[in-house]
């Protein structure tokens, strides 16, 4: 899901979870999968459609504040 459509979608509340995830290519990074409410996830990426991908958890929270959420679980 591209950023912008996420943010978009996230405003009409739309949005029924975030899971943080740690990257299956590689260990060290974490992602986010969204989760609507209709159950169907996607993968959350920047606008060129590229997963968002990252080494400091603490960078992805204001993202997916910016979805309108206000919390988010994380596997590890």
């Amino acid at each position: 899901m591209k950023l912008d459509n996420a943010i978009a979608i996230g405003k009409t509340g739309a949005w029924k979870e975030a899971q943080v995830r740690i990257r299956p290519g590689n260990q060290a990074q974490w992602f986010v999968m969204l989760r609507d409410k209709h159950s169907k996830s996607f993968v959350f990426a920047d606008n060129d459609d590229n997963p968002i991908a990252t080494e400091d958890l603490n960078t992805l929270v204001p993202l997916i504040k910016s979805l309108g959420l206000s919390d988010f679980t994380v596997y590890l």
